[in-house]
């Protein structure tokens, strides 16, 4: 059985970081999948500004920004549980 690695204890520490010589590329930090990304930015629910996601298409990690919230990060368990691991 593989051990869960927790999420990060800092909810200041970012999901996503910028990776290669160029510096064109992002990385997961939680599972180290490059360029595996969703980005999407919408009109704020708040009814000013931009609200913005990022999430990693392998482990499903997000971090998000709205004008009323700021910036969130929400890793997810890396390595997933398999479903003979719940209980």
């Amino acid at each position: 059985m593989i051990p869960l690695i927790p999420p990060r204890s800092d909810p200041d520490e970012p999901v996503f970081s910028v990776c290669g010589s160029d510096g064109a590329s992002i990385r997961c930090e939680i599972c180290g999948a490059v360029d595996e990304i969703d980005a999407d930015e919408m009109p704020s629910m708040a009814g000013y500004g931009e609200d913005t996601y990022v999430r990693c298409t392998r482990c499903g990690s997000v971090e998000t920004t709205d004008p009323v919230f700021g910036w969130s990060a929400k890793p997810a368990t890396w390595p997933p549980r398999s479903e003979h691991d719940h209980p």
